[in-house]
């Protein structure tokens, strides 16, 4: 069995309004794009997950908006199961890790979709090397096991993928 654990942090957010909380600020016009190139990566490389653990920051919120845009034209794509937690809001990787635990449901393909610096300390750490995660940037792990329990969730991955849904 083929598992993958595909790291997302949200698309580049909108600074504008100084006004709103972090939690609440929305993506820029830039992000907007980004997340809808994102959603055709994802569709043109066979990534449609099975199951989708959201941060319910409206950044994160509007990336995956932007990713199910594109996958839902394409009738033959199953829309994913989504899940949002207010856990992966900022969330360290040990928390991200739990969130996954405790939400995969034994689905083949999981996506989270988060904020560093939570996401880039996970993926570095499931890759054993520092890696970086810019906004719009996806990291795709895999493992030829199933989930396993919790405290064997982190060990075994390998990189599959590293794609941005911008150009740097």
């Amino acid at each position: 069995m083929n598992t993958q654990w595909i790291l997302v942090r949200h698309a580049k957010s909108d600074w504008e309004d100084t006004n709103l909380e972090d939690k609440q600020r929305p993506l820029s016009p830039r992000g907007k794009k980004a997340a809808v190139l994102l959603g055709e990566k994802i569709h043109d490389l066979g990534l449609t997950p099975d199951r989708i653990l959201c941060s319910t920051a409206l950044r994160a919120t509007q990336t995956l908006q932007g990713i199910l845009q594109v996958l839902s034209q394409y009738n033959q794509v199953a829309v994913p199961e989504l899940l949002y937690f207010d856990e992966l809001y900022l969330a360290s990787p040990e928390t991200i890790t739990q969130v996954v635990a405790s939400n995969h449901g034994g689905k083949q393909k999981i996506m989270c979709i988060g904020h560093n610096p939570g996401m880039e300390n996970l993926a570095t750490q499931l890759a054993q090397q520092t890696l970086l995660m810019k906004t719009a940037h996806m990291i795709i792990f895999g493992k030829n096991t199933s989930w396993g329990n919790a405290s064997q969730i982190e060990k075994g991955w390998e990189i599959q993928g590293n794609i941005r849904g911008e150009e740097a």
